[in-house]
């Protein structure tokens, strides 16, 4: 399932703060799209009947039935991906690369979409 390295719930959980999302958790999107790649999505959300729930560092990731076979051995991190540019980084164990930061679209928190760029707290 999917899993949170350390600084990106550190991350997720400053937003939350800034954002008066404290109570909410963070939902996990995937979806492939039209030229094949796939493509994540996350933004605080409030839980719903047909949501898994996973726990990662304290923080309440939310995904949906039809998200949920993307997301499988996905780890979310929070690196530098340039000098002076660090954001989320979605990594597939099975794929052996990362998406999130070029092919694979990486969405913010709040975005309300796959791939929609930026990140939670991300300093671009």
């Amino acid at each position: 399932m999917i899993s949170l390295t350390k600084q990106a719930a550190e991350q997720i959980r400053t937003a939350a703060t800034q954002s008066g999302a404290d109570n909410l958790g963070l939902r996990i999107a995937a979806r492939v799209n039209d030229a094949g790649m796939l493509e994540f999505g996350m933004g605080f959300d409030e839980e719903r009947s047909n949501d898994a729930a996973v726990d990662s560092w304290g923080v309440t990731l939310l995904i949906n039935a039809q998200s949920k076979p993307y997301l499988d051995d996905v780890t979310i991190d929070f690196a530098e991906v340039n000098p002076g540019e660090s954001r989320f980084v979605f990594s597939k164990a099975s794929a052996g690369g990362s998406c999130g930061s070029g092919g694979g679209g990486g969405g913010g928190c709040g975005s309300g979409g796959c791939g929609s760029g930026g990140g939670c707290g991300s300093a671009n």
